[in-house]
């Protein structure tokens, strides 16, 4: 199989986790000449990636995969599921929720990883796109907290996340890593383009009430002047153009943040870590989610290995 998942041109926990995690769990399975596609873990069931990217394929596995709101591929015979995120997607797709199995990233809980030693109260880990637009670092500095980057090695990122205590997230796979390794955490929503669909779409599949605690946008580093102005068009794009509800949450911003709206995100986070209620998923939870994973993996390897692909 070929692992399909988002290349960036740099680092990205969430989609970096295709890449690391598969070849330690499929690694008999992995053959580029057999032009089939594994598509795991992210948000990736688009149609167009099916229509395009994999219109040569001879099958498509889908596993633990979740698709876009309104975005999604219609499944034809050529397309295997073993698994999908959450129940908002497998409604989409038009399949039983039998077939919800969660998130892939929570195979992480099967890996052999040494003992972890707390050495951070609280961690802040950002969306990858945000840190193209905030010194994330100098403001979780400010605020008291651990800076924790998603654009880095996914060891890195491991070793980094299992050493907080706690930990608040814009990233939703560094909320989902985190209540994999039972590291009470808080979701916040900063940028104006925040997905909350797949947040949903993951954490009712683990039965938790999302809460989301909000962030002032800023922009220390401003979009490029003409990007801000396209964008600034397509917010105001007409109801009945197919992708004006995605462009009305594109960032535009003409100016810098000023002082004093940096030290209101500052003081936001110092709130939201004084005051927020952390979510964490059942025990009990968490270890049924998991063995679905591990059951739908063991059969997704033997059917494989079996030739039924």
């Amino acid at each position: 199989m070929i692992i399909e998942y988002c290349r960036n041109d740099d680092f990205n926990f969430g989609d970096d986790l295709n890449k690391w995690l598969w070849p330690k769990l499929l690694e008999d399975c992995l053959d580029p000449s057999d032009n089939i596609y594994l598509v795991g873990i992210g948000t990736l069931l688009t149609s167009k990636r099916f229509t395009k990217t994999l219109s040569a394929a001879k099958k498509i596995v889908v596993f633990s995969s979740g698709s876009w709101e309104r975005d999604y591929p219609k499944l034809d015979g050529k397309t295997l599921v073993y698994g999908v995120r959450g129940p908002r997607t497998a409604k989409r797709l038009g399949i039983s929720e039998r077939f919800v199995v969660g998130d892939g990233a929570y195979l992480l809980r099967t890996l052999d990883l040494s003992p972890a030693k707390k050495r951070y109260k609280t961690a802040f880990i950002p969306h990858h796109r945000s840190e193209q637009y905030v010194d994330w670092e100098a403001i979780c500095e400010a605020a008291g907290l651990k800076f924790i980057s998603t654009r880095q090695p996914v060891d890195q990122f491991i070793a980094e996340i299992r050493s907080c205590e706690k930990v608040v997230s814009e990233a939703m796979h560094g909320a989902i890593a985190a209540d994999a390794f039972r590291i009470p955490w808080v979701a916040t929503r900063f940028a104006s383009n925040f997905n909350e669909e797949k947040w949903l779409d993951w954490s009712e599949a683990l039965e938790l009430q999302l809460q989301l605690h909000a962030l002032p946008t800023i922009y220390q580093k401003p979009p490029p002047f003409q990007k801000s102005l396209e964008n600034s068009f397509k917010k105001m794009a007409p109801g009945f153009i197919r992708k004006a509800e995605k462009w009305r949450s594109l960032p535009v911003a003409f100016r810098k943040a000023s002082s004093t709206e940096v030290s209101n995100l500052v003081l936001a986070l110092e709130e939201i870590d004084a005051e927020a209620k952390t979510s964490m998923s059942a025990d009990t939870r968490v270890a049924e989610i998991t063995h679905r994973l591990c059951s739908q993996l063991e059969k997704l390897v033997s059917d494989y290995k079996n030739g039924c692909f």
